[in-house]
């Protein structure tokens, strides 16, 4: 058994859906370092925290507590003893999100937190620099990538069932947009860690990856 699972990949490759199944099927923590960003975006914008303010930034993050805790088979975000999980999908946080997740200060503090959360259990843990920085000694590193026209019908797809009204080809620029900003990032990069397994997901169901990857991780070196 691979007692520490790291998946990373670009955006609608599928990485979330597939680790939350996976970790549940390995009967593992699953660690949701995207819930980590927000719930820091949340906590921010709760307490009026001008997040450009180094001084500011620092004090809120050294009064911050992040954890999972399973409920029900399914890995709930806790801050600061308080479960979250609504809270950190709110609208004012998704238009914050990204320019805290740039933050080097933000990286660095939530690098040792996922790496502690990963390294205390077994656990799969996924986002964009899971392999190369935050578990670099991973017993199983993943990358899932899928093409961008699959990535974006997907995502697209999503965004209908949801309600919202946007093309597919604007879902497309969006994707594109996103890889060329994760990719040419100066802090932590997305890409591949150089013994990373490369897992094409564009022709494989939902189903078919996990079992694939649970295969993988039960199965002797």
């Amino acid at each position: 058994m691979k007692r520490l699972i790291a998946i990373d990949g670009p955006a609608g490759a599928g990485k979330s859906t597939v680790a939350r199944l996976l970790a549940k099927k390995l009967s593992y923590l699953y660690i949701d370092t995207g819930a980590m960003y927000r719930a820091i975006t949340y906590f921010l914008i709760k307490q009026g925290i001008n997040y450009e303010d180094p001084k500011a930034l620092s004090q809120a993050l050294n009064k911050m507590d992040l954890h999972f805790q399973v409920i029900d088979g399914i890995s709930v975000i806790f801050l600061n003893g308080k479960r979250c999980d609504e809270e950190i999908r709110q609208t004012d946080v998704n238009q914050h999100v990204s320019p805290v997740a740039k933050i080097v200060a933000v990286r660095h503090f939530l690098k040792k937190k996922q790496r502690d959360l990963a390294q205390s259990t077994f656990s799969v843990t996924e986002g964009r620099d899971i392999g190369t920085v935050v578990l670099p000694d991973a017993d199983l590193k993943i990358f899932l990538m899928a093409r961008p026209e699959i990535r974006a019908q997907r995502r697209w797809k999503e965004l209908k069932e949801k309600g919202i009204d946007i093309s597919y080809e604007k879902v497309l620029e969006n994707v594109i947009q996103r890889d060329t900003i994760d990719s040419t990032r100066s802090e932590a990069p997305l890409r591949p860690a150089d013994d990373a397994m490369m897992v094409d997901t564009s022709d494989m169901s939902i189903e078919e990856v996990v079992n694939f990857l649970y295969q993988k991780a039960v199965e002797n070196e």
